[in-house]
This record gives C-alpha cells, structure tokens and sequence, in this order.
C-alpha cells in the first residue's frame, strides 16, 4: 500500500520504448575520502571527473547509483552505499546511466492523474540508511511545474493498492519517472569550422 511514506529513492524500471530494464550500469570513478554518503537509488552528478550525491535540483544527473566497488587496505569491497570519508583506492561507483532509462520511485504526497505525462518535479534530496544502503530520495509534489524540473511522472507503477483513482491509496504513490535534467540532454556539439 502507499498509505505510508518510505522513501527509498529511484529504483531501475525499463529502458523508455523498450522492455523490462536489464538494470545495465556503468562504472564511474569516486574520490577516495569523497566527504558524502551515496545510497543506492540516490541521483548523482559528476564533478571533476568524479561521481557525487546530487545536492541541489539545478544540477544535471548523470544517472542513479546502484552501489560501490573500492579497495581499501589491499581487500576488495563491495558496497550498496559509498561510506563518506572513506579513503581507498580504485572507487568506483556503478550508475544507470542510460537517459532513455525508467525509475520508480515514491511521490512524497497525493499526485493526480493529471499529473502524469503533463507535470515535471523535484526529488527531496532525503538521507538514507547506512544500514539497508537504500536512498531517502524521493518525488516532492510540491514542486510540481510545467517548467523545468528534475523528473517526470510518466506511469503509476500497477500494483495492488497503488490506485492514486483510490482516495485511501493515493496518498503517496509509487510512481515510474524519467530524467528530464539528464546530462546527456545537455550535450552540444560545435559546428565545424571549414
């Protein structure tokens, strides 16, 4: 049911046009003693050549992060989350980062189904668990605009009791997103010059 809020950030759907997602990712570097936290479902950007935690809704996603790999003292490790601080070697972060790629993730209030393919919105930039690794990221409705926004609610995840039609099941609905402020969305090539 979607009567309680428990955001845990994006989570891999399909590849938009396509079938279900093979969750494909790609491997990204991350600074050793990168000072944040990075949970699986959070989006992250690149700075530098490395990956890092969104942290403000103007920047432009890279994707979303699936978890870590890292050596740290000569041992391999493998993380669902990037422990802030660590210092190691070799970090690398994997990310969907496919911009045709579906996520679903949880709104953070009642969304309409007018809202779905017409309305754009911001993630809450929510902490997550050092324990389950999982995201606190989430879809806030109440940034909800035909402007410019992070994310887009394209489809509401069909599973029972996630009827946002339902007043006692829409309170915080599951919904699949795409998006919109990705980085290859921005990419510009020069004309040529002759």
């Amino acid at each position: 049911m979607t009567t309680t809020k428990t955001l845990n950030g994006l989570t891999p759907s399909r590849i938009r046009g396509g079938a279900p997602n093979s969750k494909a990712t790609n491997d990204y570097p991350i600074a050793s003693a990168y000072n944040t936290n990075i949970f699986t479902g959070d989006i992250v950007v690149n700075n530098a050549g490395n990956i890092e935690v969104l942290t403000t809704t103007t920047q432009k996603a890279m994707g979303v992060f699936m978890g870590c790999r890292y050596v740290a003292n000569g041992e391999p490790n493998w993380s669902t989350y990037w422990p802030a601080n660590t210092s190691v070697t070799e970090a690398y972060a994997a990310v969907v980062d496919n911009p045709q790629a579906t996520f679903i993730v949880q709104a953070d209030a009642t969304v309409s189904a007018g809202d779905i393919n017409s309305q754009n919105f911001n993630v809450t930039l929510g902490a997550g668990s050092t324990f389950t690794g999982k995201s606190g990221f989430g879809l806030e409705v109440g940034t909800r605009t035909t402007g410019n926004a992070m994310l887009r609610a394209i489809a509401v995840l069909e599973t029972p009791g996630n009827d946002i039609a339902v007043a006692t099941e829409r309170a915080f609905p599951k919904l699949e997103v795409r998006i919109l402020k990705h980085v290859d969305a921005y990419i510009s090539a020069d004309a040529s010059v002759n």
